[in-house]
């Protein structure tokens, strides 16, 4: 809908607008230098800070460096560090830190030759134990500053380290070392500093994107703990603040950052004073704009009033009357022209009304408000209502329903379009409505708007019934894809659709013979066409290239015409459906990779041999050796060709009688018919492990399998096919727990182990529910066999009807089953919450506790850890957990991570059963544990035996040289003992002086040596 506006107004605001495009053009470029002026003016006060920043912290940590050095010379810690009189180091350190010149550092660790540390620390770590001993480890050059990390909980702290030597006076040899620390999180002397060098609302020292420390005044201008946006070369002015960025670094440190927030008033004043200028121009503007709308106004409000009256009283009909009165001669010529314009319109009107009148066609218009201004008798007929009623109705008035919605679509989209259209609609009611071909169009005014729609509408409703018969045969006949002739009484065609020459594979000529020939080979169909019911049968069509095709032949009789009688025949193609049919039995009973027989038909032809030679019968159950490992590595592609080359194989080593099935997986089968003894069975087994151990050649990857072979034969396992396959199953399982790549006959001691075994798997499902597990501690001593230092928890079962089940048995069950996991939870929680129970009364005793390669691979593993020592608050030094070497060293690289963080968490590790892997000693300098425990295979034949002394000797040392503490395990005589004393192993487990028992007997074994907690 067009907006019509006022003569004056458009002059008033065309007036105002240009008044006020003189005012900002006059003001902004003034703003724009000013506001350029000012951020260059902050821009040289940011750049000056950072010069003083980096001045006032240089010259701050160069003076702590200076009074380092002087404590470094004072002579008293000199000797004390000399003498390792630590009484007398923590008295100066102390003495230090308490004075002016410590006041800034939180911390000092003084080192000896030895190794031995002292920690001091100032009030600022007050509840704060952070790991400054295992910080002062860490190398760094001396002399400079250095930046270092650390976690206690969820929470990290960043320190700054400095670190000089102690050197003696007299030949200038380093004694020791002090190592200063200053921590950036929460340093009051720090943050002060930065905010009195800046003056600003808002300080934060960072570390990257982590907040160490701030400085609020204002809780609006609070900044994210974990997070936030880097500023744009160091500076950002936000409305009425600035926030600046600078960074500091020291020596070898990281660089920190330093984000500061000061008040923006230059800039809001700026603001201030521009706006009240520009407010005081646009009030000017609308002054002298209000004048001239009125002057304007005064001129041409009464001759403009007049014409806008003369042409609104212009009547519906009639000549209108002449136009007068016109004050102004401008006006007065508008008026006459107006005057003759309605003239010409008058006589076009008379002239369409009588188009419109005679016209066999329905024609309407109507305007924007889909009222309509012009309407024929014939459209007011179609519709059954008057044409006076018609004239000025709306569409909703005098349409209904789908024709309604129908007409104000169309309406729509000619005005979206602004094009004609056409389209088909059904007007009237009543038991015969008519269809019309509507052509909808646009009507534009001079200026190209779309001012109403017409409508033309021809009636074709006659028309439309011929073309829908016309239509419906054509689709019956042409578009379908069945195959249709129409026959005379000489079964001659009259009449084929063209599915019928695709069929045939020939033109109509080639297709007649081809009908012909169908007829000669199937004599009841020309019978069915002489008879006078309708018939269905399937048939084969020879198609004119020779191929026979499967078809569906359907004869209908149609009614006479003209006395002759005519036949129609359809041709369905079922040759789909054939191919179906066979490929669902395909399907049912093959396997679709490899193409031998599936489970279903491998019983099936069991079924068939058992009952015609169950004596002469044997089955072997294939399993291929480490097919996961090779299906991972090289993919499943190659997987799959992998099984299909076992099939070939396998079917090259029996014969044709015999039957080759996969069950599936990797699973295969064989069905040996007329097997004579064990001996055959036996001989085509072993053949079928030599083929399947030759290499696979998979596209270009050459890789190596092998197979295990169970064996059950018909004679003595019966005539059921559950039960013989399920014997042979258990042979190859047998032949898998044996060292793979074997062949195994079923014999009742195998299902008896196999038994015993499943009973006790459901049995350790509910060992834990029901309290049947219980630990046992194996003490662990020093060299000198009298102090106990540490103790291995060892899980034991007992249950209910087997009685204690040797953890031999079961571990290994545990650990195919997955249940490991469980129970080495538990073991870990148990240990944990006897080992506090020790703790707290005066036993601090290392518990040491076994992980298996599955726990190792459990993401809740370090999630265990941290609940079981949170859980009964013990300190995680007393927990040692022990990995396998050879587990481990077979994937250490996987591995390291998890083991660094268990590492993290202040728990011990230690290498169990060291030595029996491979590489050891090149790769455990990068396991990050503890402790190395010999395995008593070493140990059982010392002193004696050369090799094993050499090994052990090697081990100790080596392991020493790596500052790891080494246990031996298996001591069981006295001997042994006095060997390992030689070498200067730290602990001893074994026999010889305690075999594994109860908390209680570790209570007996270790008197308290501490204060019960």
């Amino acid at each position: 809908m067009r907006f019509n506006m006022r003569f004056s107004t458009s002059i008033l605001s065309l007036v105002l607008l240009l008044l006020a495009a003189a005012a900002i053009t006059l003001i902004a470029p003034a703003y724009l230098g000013s506001e350029r002026a000012l951020k260059r003016e902050i821009r040289l006060g940011y750049e000056r800070d950072q010069r003083v920043l980096n001045s006032l912290l240089q010259s701050q940590f160069i003076y702590i460096e200076q009074i380092v050095g002087e404590v470094s010379r004072i002579p008293s810690l000199r000797n004390a560090l000399q003498q390792s009189d630590f009484k007398q180091v923590s008295h100066t350190i102390d003495q230090f830190l308490a004075s002016n010149g410590g006041q800034q550092l939180d911390a000092v660790v003084a080192v000896d030759r030895a190794g031995q540390a002292y920690v001091g620390s100032s009030a600022s770590l007050l509840n704060l134990s952070l790991p400054l001993e295992q910080l002062s480890e860490r190398y760094v050059a001396p002399g400079v500053w250095s930046s270092l990390e650390t976690r206690i909980g969820d929470a990290e702290y960043a320190l700054l380290r400095l670190s000089l030597p102690v050197t003696s006076e007299t030949d200038g040899e380093v004694v020791g070392v002090l190592h200063c620390f200053v921590m950036l999180n929460n340093s009051f002397w720090i943050i002060n500093r930065l905010q009195q060098l800046f003056g600003s609302e808002a300080i934060f020292l960072l570390d990257g994107t982590t907040i160490l420390d701030r400085l609020v005044y204002d809780p609006d201008l609070q900044m994210d703990d974990k997070n936030h946006t880097s500023l744009d070369q160091g500076l950002n002015m936000r409305g009425n603040t600035i926030v600046r960025e600078h960074g500091f670094q020291l020596d070898q440190s990281k660089s920190y950052i330093v984000r500061s927030v000061l008040p923006n008033n230059a800039y809001r004043d700026l603001q201030s004073a521009y706006i009240s200028h520009l407010s005081y121009a646009l009030m000017l503007v609308a002054a002298m704009g209000i004048l001239t709308m009125l002057a304007i106004r005064k001129l041409t409000r009464d001759s403009l009033s007049h014409l806008a009256q003369y042409a609104e009283q212009v009547p519906e009909t009639g000549i209108p009357r002449p136009f007068s009165g016109a004050q102004f001669r401008e006006f007065a010529r508008v008026g006459s022209a107006v005057e003759r314009m309605l003239m010409r319109i008058r006589e076009r009107d008379k002239l369409l009304s009588s188009i419109v009148d005679n016209a066999p066609d329905v024609i309407f218009i109507k305007d924007l408000d889909r009222r309509y201004r012009l309407a024929s008798k014939q459209f007011a007929d179609a519709l059954g209502i008057p044409v006076a009623k018609v004239l000025g109705a709306r569409d909703e008035e005098v349409l209904s329903g789908e024709v309604l919605r129908r007409a104000q679509e169309t309406d729509q989209r000619v005005i979206d379009c602004a094009q004609p259209m056409q389209f088909e609609s059904v007007y009237g009611a009543g038991a015969e409505p008519k269809t019309f071909l509507v052509s909808k169009f646009p009507i534009f005014d001079d200026y190209g708007a779309i001012t109403s729609i017409g409508c033309i509408a021809a009636d074709i409703t006659a028309m439309k019934k011929v073309q829908e018969a016309l239509d419906l045969a054509h689709q019956v006949v042409a578009a379908t894809k069945e195959a249709i002739i129409v026959l005379d009484e000489q079964q001659e065609i009259l009449t084929a659709n063209r599915a019928f020459h695709v069929m045939c594979g020939a033109d109509e000529q080639g297709s007649r013979s081809v009908l012909a020939r169908f007829m000669f080979s199937h004599p009841q169909v020309g019978d069915q066409l002489r008879g006078e019911d309708a018939w269905q049968g399937e048939c084969t069509l020879t198609r004119a290239d020779g191929v026979p095709l499967p078809v569906l032949v359907s004869i209908s009789h149609l009614p006479y015409a003209e006395g002759r009688k005519r036949s129609a025949m359809l041709f369905s193609d079922i040759s789909n459906i054939k191919q179906a049919e066979r490929k669902l039995e395909q399907l049912a009973l093959y396997d679709s990779l490899t193409g031998l027989p599936n489970r279903s038909q491998f019983y099936h032809r069991l079924d068939k041999q058992l009952a015609h030679s169950p004596r002469h019968t044997a089955v072997l159950f294939i399993d291929l050796d480490n097919f996961k490992v090779i299906n991972d590595t090289h993919g499943h592609s190659r997987g799959d060709q992998l099984l299909r080359q076992v099939a070939d194989r396998l079917r090259t080593c029996v014969q044709a009688k015999d039957t080759v099935a996969r069950l599936g997986g990797d699973e295969f089968t064989v069905i040996l018919a007329d097997v004579s003894d064990r001996i055959q069975a036996e001989t085509i087994a072993k053949r079928i492990l030599h083929v399947l151990h030759e290499p696979y050649d998979l596209d270009s990857t050459h890789c190596f399998s092998s197979a295990s072979i169970g064996i059950a034969l018909g004679i003595e396992s019966g005539q059921d096919p559950e039960i013989l396959l399920n014997n042979a199953d258990l042979a190859m399982y047998e032949a898998k727990m044996n060292g793979r790549n074997a062949v195994y006959f079923f014999d009742p001691d195998i299902n008896a182990r196999h038994q015993r075994r499943h009973l006790l798997e459901e049995g350790l499902r509910e060992a834990l529910a029901r309290a049947q597990l219980f630990l046992q501690y194996q003490p662990r001593f020093d060299i000198s066999a009298k102090q106990v230092l540490a103790a291995e928890a060892l899980v034991r079962w007992h249950h209910p009807e087997h009685g204690v089940v040797p953890p031999g048995e079961f571990i290994p069950i545990a650990e195919e089953s997955g249940l490991i996991v469980d129970i080495g939870r538990f073991v870990l929680h148990e240990a944990c919450r006897e080992a506090a129970a020790l703790y707290r009364d005066g036993h601090e005793l290392l518990i040491s506790v076994n992980l298996s390669p599955r726990q190792l691979r459990d993401r809740d593993l370090l999630a265990d850890i941290r609940n079981a020592l949170s859980s009964y608050d013990l300190p995680a030094r007393l927990l040692e957990l022990e990995i396998t070497e050879t587990y481990v060293m077979e994937n250490i690289d996987q591995f390291i991570p998890i083991l660094t963080q268990i590492r993290d968490l202040g728990v011990g590790l230690a290498v169990d059963d060291f030595g029996t892997g491979y590489s050891s000693l090149i790769y455990l300098k990068k396991l990050p544990v503890n402790t190395v425990k010999i395995d008593h295979s070493f140990i059982h034949d010392i002193p004696g035996n050369v090799d094993d002394e050499n090994l052990v000797r090697a081990i100790i040392s080596m392991s020493h040289n790596l500052r790891l503490r080494v246990v031996a395990e298996g001591v069981e005589s006295a001997e042994q003992l006095q060997f390992l004393r030689e070498l200067h192993c730290d602990e001893i487990q074994g026999f010889l002086l305690g075999r594994p028992g109860s908390i209680d007997q570790l209570r007996r074994l270790s008197p308290p040596s501490l204060v019960a907690r």
